[in-house]
């Protein structure tokens, strides 16, 4: 009873946590929502892309009724997410038309998806904690919750498999130049076994460089975008790649090898198999049990 009681405080916990999540993630979606719905609409350009150490903002002009011209900065990215001429949708509030939004996915959509899908890993858990607490099948739980991820792995798959194949067939086609390497570093604990057999956890820092590149299209415009970033430095400044390229939106770009178009797919679909065989083995070997449990007292 104990036990059950220590599962139930846990799964209260983490319920709790991920329901404050999700409504955070819930409340920028509405916030969004709401330029949508009752925001103006007008034809902005992207005038400039200003960066501040790693970060970049677009600073956007557009036109409100009356004819006075606006030049706002929006929100800054981590890598841009725009070039210089860009058209964009400016979805703003008539009152208050310094507070606005670009009507793009990623800048409307893609940080309350972010914030709502982390809160539900934590919901996912915390039902994992109160089925515990109830008393239900470990083997079943585990289950559950490995075809759950394999599920959501398979639609991350083959989203990205649809995005990086769309661009690479239809897409325009460029030399770019690398010119810059980024290094970022992330901290992860891992246990290690030392030569007397002893095992330890330490603290190591992992680095990550991702390439800058820059490359012009047909039109003369200059665009910028990130390659993806990786454990070895496998570009150096000055290199010379290919690169593929929306033609409506040239920043979204990506340099022709695996690691940037093919990477991420690859890497949901490893996931969702992994997950899936376990599921699947775990379903077998627990059915095969249950005939010959049967024929003992």
């Amino acid at each position: 009873m104990r036990v059950e009681r220590d599962w139930r405080w846990i799964a209260w916990v983490i319920l709790g946590i991920g329901g404050m999540v999700v409504a955070g993630g819930l409340a920028l979606g509405f916030g969004s929502l709401r330029y949508v719905l009752y925001g103006d609409r007008a034809d902005g350009v992207v005038m400039a892309i200003e960066r501040n150490g790693d970060t970049y903002s677009p600073v956007v002009q557009f036109r409100v009724p009356g004819g006075s011209l606006r030049e706002l900065k929006d929100s800054a990215s981590g890598a841009p997410d725009f070039s210089v001429g860009d058209a964009v949708d400016v979805l703003y509030m008539p009152e208050k038309p310094e507070s606005f939004r670009l009507g793009t996915f990623d800048r409307l959509w893609l940080m309350p998806l972010f914030v709502t899908g982390f809160g539900a890993f934590w919901l996912t858990f915390g039902t994992i904690a109160w089925a515990l607490s109830r008393g239900a099948d470990m083997f079943v739980i585990g289950e559950r919750a490995f075809m759950t991820i394999a599920v959501a792995a398979v639609v991350i798959g083959i989203f990205a498999l649809w995005s990086a194949t769309d661009l690479y067939a239809g897409g325009g086609r460029a030399q770019g130049r690398v010119v810059e390497i980024r290094p970022s570093r992330s901290v992860a604990i891992e246990d290690v076994t030392l030569a007397d057999g002893r095992k330890v956890r330490r603290t190591v820092e992992r680095p990550s460089y991702a390439p800058i590149v820059q490359f012009a299209t047909p039109e003369g415009r200059d665009i910028e975008f990130h390659g993806r970033g990786g454990s070895g430095e496998s570009y150096a400044e000055g290199d010379v790649v290919t690169v593929v390229y929306d033609r409506a939106v040239p920043s979204h770009a990506r340099i022709v090898s695996f690691l940037d178009l093919w990477l991420p797919a690859a890497v949901a679909f490893v996931i969702a198999t992994l997950f899936g065989a376990a599921a699947w083995l775990s379903i077998r070997s627990r059915r095969g049990r249950a005939p010959r449990s049967r024929g003992f007292p």
